[in-house]
């Protein structure tokens, strides 16, 4: 079984911007093994849904900021289970306010029905908010992070200046940014773990991050299945990161979000395989069909 018509051309337009076709291999099986986790299983049962919010409590926070929290919940909370949709609910709403420098808020609901068919039950969520005293960030600091010693740089990672409101997401984003200097780096499993402490007198809260860089990778080997021999050479010679390379994480992920139609959609048209003892990556690229079931 070759490749469509549609997926050849682009593959050609992704990998080389002209009409070259990349036909399939002949000496690789005709298709992959099936992927683990690849099954499409969905819930079966009525989905549930949040439609009205209630906030309780001696609360400080603007009408304005509960009624976004309120939108954002009803929003983006659904699902099959009650129980699970509640606690997500709640969880947004814990958010919701520590987004807005109530670190300490204590949340607990209750759900009442609204309306219910055989399709759909919408809830309305009673919720009580304890909200505590409202912080503002103090200070973020480092420790263990002997690669980048920069703590300039690292600070600058996160959205946030010292003495604003506290906010949760933008701690989080930070993270996230650090995490991928990190990855641009090799070190592809690098973990940081935020440590809290406050200064109740002036309602501040400082962050000491604690950094654990992990190993160094760096691209062993690169196979790619599926695909003639001419070709392959010229998908190696468009991928950012060549064998003996230290990996980077963002050069690998830009490359598959800018080239999503390069492989069949069941779940596993490219793999990582990491050595910890050798910090050393095999990546395998997969353009063989899916089996047909």
């Amino acid at each position: 079984m070759r490749y469509g018509l549609a997926q050849i051309a682009l593959l050609a337009c992704l990998l080389t911007g002209g009409a070259r076709v990349y036909a399939q291999a002949p000496d690789t099986p005709e298709t992959r093994p099936p992927c683990s986790g690849s099954d499409d299983k969905r819930s079966v049962g009525r989905k549930i849904s949040i439609a009205e919010v209630t906030f309780s409590g001696s609360l400080e926070m603007p009408i304005t900021d509960q009624d976004q929290i309120a939108a954002s919940v009803k929003r983006q909370t659904s699902g099959n289970s009650l129980e699970i949709v509640t606690d997500e609910a709640l969880e947004r709403v814990r958010a919701g306010w520590q987004d807005r420098g109530y670190f300490k808020v204590q949340v607990s609901g209750d759900t009442e029905t609204s309306t219910s068919n055989p399709v759909n039950q919408r809830f309305a969520l009673n919720v009580h908010v304890d909200e505590g005293p409202q912080y503002s960030l103090g200070a973020i600091t480092f420790k263990h992070n002997k690669v980048i010693g920069n703590v300039e740089f690292l600070r600058g990672l996160f959205p946030i200046k010292d003495g604003d409101v506290f906010n949760r997401e933008k701690i989080a984003k930070g993270l996230e940014y650090l995490s991928k200097a990190y990855g641009e780096l090799g070190y592809i499993n690098f973990t940081s773990i935020p440590n809290t402490s406050f200064d109740e007198d002036k309602r501040l809260v400082f962050l000491d991050i604690d950094v654990d860089e992990g190993t160094q990778f760096y691209v062993d080997s690169i196979n790619i299945l599926g695909l003639e021999e001419s070709d392959r050479e010229e998908l190696l010679k468009s991928f950012p990161i060549k064998s003996g390379q230290l990996y980077n994480q963002a050069l690998y992920e830009s490359f598959l979000l800018k080239n999503p139609s390069m492989f069949s959609d069941c779940g596993c048209g490219s793999e990582r395989k990491l050595d910890e003892r050798t910090g050393a990556i095999t990546l395998t690229f997969d353009f063989r069909p899916c089996p047909v079931e």
